[in-house]
């Protein structure tokens, strides 16, 4: 299969401007009828957890058998596309960064969200926002203990630039955990055979095989805790991925 890792400035935009819709209208549909209230309620109880939304952030905590592979504390931490509802508050559970950086073009749109991981730790302080796309990410070599990137290339303007920068930022002896949906040509056509390639297409405009990330990722800069390919029929969405990359490592020094 011939990748489609980087696309124009224009069509990133189209699919930023996508994903903003698309998660708006799921907040505005969350609010309705006081359902936010109602969820307050029900959490002063014990009912229900305190945040509400996910984006198959607890789908991924399983493929990555809970993150039980990290250390209880870690010191500063990056979730890279974080989206509105992050998979840190879930990596949390287990391992406690001394900071938190969650890093998205859209994160300010995402942190007036309610019932709002995201929101709660940057009112309390606990978490530094940036809204630079991935490929200016602007922290510098080395930086941070723990990076994670899950179901993120799919939505970038150049695959191959966010890799790099994503493994130039994280320490030796630190973590990188990332999770990434594959795509081939029969992924392509059982879209188009659906009618759901004008979604796809728009939201998701970077399509990557399992062997681009043979060079993309340097494997051999890492001791693994995890590196596999589901199987389409393991994976989350099968009738349009072939596989998905789990992988989790800890950089050699």
């Amino acid at each position: 299969m011939s990748n489609k890792d980087n696309v124009s400035a224009e069509r990133w935009n189209q699919a930023q401007e996508w994903e903003k819709g698309h998660w708006v209208k799921a907040q505005k549909a969350r609010a309705k009828y006081g359902k936010n209230l109602a969820w307050k309620i029900l959490h002063a109880f014990g009912f229900v957890g305190k945040y509400r939304g996910d984006d198959w952030n607890l789908w991924w905590k399983g493929v990555f058998n809970d993150y039980s592979f990290l250390p209880p504390e870690t010191g500063t931490a990056l979730e890279a596309g974080c989206g509105p509802y992050t998979n840190m508050r879930h990596i949390m559970d287990v391992c406690r960064p001394k900071h938190l950086f969650l890093s998205d073009p859209l994160i300010k749109t995402y942190v007036k969200f309610k019932l709002n991981f995201t929101s709660d730790a940057y009112r309390k302080g606990f978490c530094t926002l940036d809204d630079f796309p991935l490929e200016n990410l602007p922290y510098k070599d080395a930086f941070f203990d723990l990076a994670v990137m899950i179901n993120v290339l799919d939505h970038v303007q150049d695959a191959r630039v966010c890799m790099d920068n994503l493994q130039r930022v994280v320490k030796p002896g630190g973590w990188l955990i990332i999770g990434q949906e594959l795509t081939d040509d029969e992924d392509v056509k059982n879209r188009e055979k659906s009618g759901a390639e004008e979604v796809g297409d728009t939201a998701h405009p970077i399509t990557l095989a399992p062997e681009w990330f043979d060079y993309a990722l340097d494997r051999n800069a890492y001791d693994a805790a995890i590196d596999k390919i589901l199987p389409r029929k393991d994976g989350r969405c099968p009738q349009y991925h072939c596989g998905t990359l789990v992988f989790a490592g800890k950089k050699r020094g």
